[in-house]
């Protein structure tokens, strides 16, 4: 099975951004509102967009999926469910771990923070000390199946996660099954459907078609036919104009402006996911287009912060309300440009070590656990 680098960068790339989104909505208005009108000119506007990129992850979550169906590799429902329930709860129980440690050390600074900091969204995490049991059966239980995010908000995001998986299963067999006519008429009708219904899930579709255009990719180049120029301006076009819908229906939705041409049909969740697959389609040409095969110290550094990117999702809050809120507490009556500069390159750092050491003292060894236990079963 080809491995594309491009969507581990992008998988990468997403995770910081989200990171970074967090991190100014806790600190923005440090310095006067310093940070907040740094992030609000150029490509700089990414940086507090994190609402896409988690649409983002979703996509490339059931890309991942739908491209071992469409390549007919060996495969088993069973062996998947449970490998993604074991790779999603193992680490986030070790997280929870985490949490209790520093709870009980008093090293949860976010709370002490929380009167002197510009914003309010410190306040949501950690707030008050979470029973010991709970702790431990949330991230196996109540977390996948439910969304509780008692302990920690973006799980969320975790039910979407795990159920998106039968999603692509199921639409990957069924379009693998069908002649051409049969697979737009289907994708068609399906798009259809979400477009009056909506929800998360549109993501797991969109990561679907990404999937099959990538096999359809993958195809054309085995026969020779792959115009280098052409795709090249596709991917541009694609990443360019993914990007501005995504950052339209963002800046509308938060203005509540739904009057405008944008948001007049469907929501601003629909637009921001059909504008992050779109940008991220054309990433993905671009990256295997003129990047593929070739390595420099940028492209190393996205593709080993994408492998490690469930682990900054976990571990990125916990940096902020510890280390982070510290910090701030410290300096936020200093230079607001010094401070501000240390904070985040302090934290970005910690939460890269960070997430280092959770991919490989608990992932990368789940992923062996899980396998034994899969072969057992």
């Amino acid at each position: 099975m080809k491995k594309y680098d491009s969507i581990t960068a992008l998988k990468g790339i997403a995770c910081m951004l989200v990171f970074t989104t967090h991190w100014s909505g806790a600190f923005g208005g440090f310095g006067v509102g310093l940070v907040d009108r740094n992030l609000s000119w150029g490509i700089m506007r990414l940086l507090g967009y994190g609402t896409m990129f988690v649409y983002v992850f979703f996509m490339l979550s059931g890309a991942l999926i739908s491209l071992k169906v469409f390549r007919g590799k060996p495969y088993s429902w069973f062996q998947e469910t449970v490998q993604r329930y074991l790779r999603l709860t193992i680490p986030l129980f070790a997280l929870a771990v985490l949490v209790i440690l520093f709870e009980r050390l008093g090293l949860l600074w976010n709370q002490r923070a929380v009167p002197y900091a510009p914003g309010t969204l410190l306040a949501n995490f950690y707030v008050t000390p979470t029973p010991l049991y709970k702790m431990i059966t949330a991230p196996f239980v109540t977390t996948i199946f439910q969304g509780d995010t008692s302990f920690y908000g973006p799980l969320w995001m975790m039910p979407y996660i795990f159920f998106g998986t039968f999603f692509s299963i199921i639409l990957s067999e069924v379009i693998r099954g069908l002649r051409r006519r049969g697979q737009l008429v289907l994708y068609a009708l399906i798009g259809a459907a979400f477009l009056l219904m909506g929800g998360y899930y549109f993501c797991f579709y969109l990561g679907n078609l990404l999937a099959f255009g990538l096999v359809q990719l993958e195809k054309a180049q085995e026969n020779g036919r792959t115009p280098r120029i052409p795709l090249l301006c596709l991917g541009a076009v694609l990443l360019a104009a993914g990007l501005e819908i995504a950052f339209d229906a963002f800046n509308l939705a938060a203005k509540d402006l739904f009057h405008n041409w944008i948001l007049v049909f469907w929501d601003a969740t629909f637009w921001i996911s059909l504008g992050g697959a779109l940008a991220s389609a054309g990433f993905i040409l671009l990256w295997e287009i003129l990047l593929s095969g070739r390595r420099c110290w940028l492209m190393r550094l996205l593709v080993w912060t994408g492998e490690r990117s469930y682990s900054v999702f976990l571990t990125h809050w916990l940096a902020i309300c510890s280390f982070s809120s510290w910090f701030y507490l410290q300096f936020y009556t200093g230079s607001p440009k010094v401070s501000i500069a240390l904070n985040f390159i302090f934290t970005t750092c910690l939460i890269l070590l960070a997430s280092h050491a959770l991919y490989e003292l608990i992932e990368k060894r789940a992923t062996g656990l899980v396998q034994k236990i899969v072969r057992f079963l």
